[in-house]
């Protein structure tokens, strides 16, 4: 199913409304903690998690005739999306340790992608009210301002520890970027971390065994600013070792 240029702008609009309108829900759980719904070995799960993702999905469902895959909610109890046709990839709080934790590193992530082919990508940070968006062909905007993002130092790299990482494999890797990159940053948030490269405030971010709900949009914001070095590798399911600089 093509998409016009026309529609992959209404949908960019349509992405960015439903990553905000999860504003009130995230900010009143920073106001009146409650118990996470579920902690398993390093994985937390509140609330907010899946009251987030239901606002989304409704926002979604009302503007765009494209199937949804959550993280919470996988896809939503309907029919999986079918090859490339194109659905939605939702995380609707990305950074769960941090917002419990009320470090102000999360954010909430929306692509529209075709298969593993991210057509458009809306990052919004409720923290600073800041949303990055944009896609192939569609340029980078921050806060609906087109951003032309500085020229790559190639010195600052974002990684991380995946809940399901397995730890020992994952130190050899982040030694690795330790070795090749002036400063290393564990932001806690997949999603803030490639907008901020998208951005020019990091140079390149580097993560294995991350799930393809929580790097989706950011890869549409890496493509949309011409990222110089794009790798995905399947790991199966929705798994994935991914690695952007600018």
């Amino acid at each position: 199913m093509a998409i016009s240029d026309a529609d992959l702008e209404r949908y960019l609009a349509l992405a960015c409304e439903a990553a905000r309108s999860t504003r009130a829900i995230l900010e009143a759980g920073q106001r009146h903690r409650r118990a996470p719904a579920s902690q398993i070995g390093r994985d937390i799960k509140l609330q907010e998690d899946a009251e987030s993702e239901a606002v989304i999905r409704a926002r979604l469902a009302a503007g765009s005739p494209f199937p949804v895959l959550g993280e919470e909610g996988g896809w939503g109890g309907g029919e999986a999306g079918a090859g490339d046709a194109p659905a939605w990839v939702v995380d609707p709080l990305d950074g769960s340790f941090n917002y419990f934790a009320g470090i102000p590193i999360y954010g909430v992530a929306i692509a529209l992608c075709a298969g593993r082919r991210p057509l458009l990508g809306a990052i919004y940070h409720p923290d600073r009210d800041e949303m990055f968006a944009g896609g192939p062909g569609l340029g980078l905007r921050i806060d609906g301002e087109r951003i032309e993002p500085p020229a790559a130092r190639g010195q600052i790299v974002a990684t991380g520890f995946p809940s399901q990482a397995d730890v020992a494999k994952t130190s050899v890797h982040v030694a690795e970027l330790a070795r090749d990159w002036k400063k290393l940053r564990m932001l806690g948030s997949a999603a803030i971390s490639l907008a901020w490269v998208a951005a020019g405030r990091l140079d390149a971010y580097s993560e294995h065994n991350i799930m393809w709900w929580d790097v989706a949009a950011g890869l549409a914001l890496a493509e949309a600013v011409g990222a110089r070095r794009i790798e995905v590798e399947s790991l199966g399911g929705h798994a994935l070792n991914v690695t952007v600089a600018r």
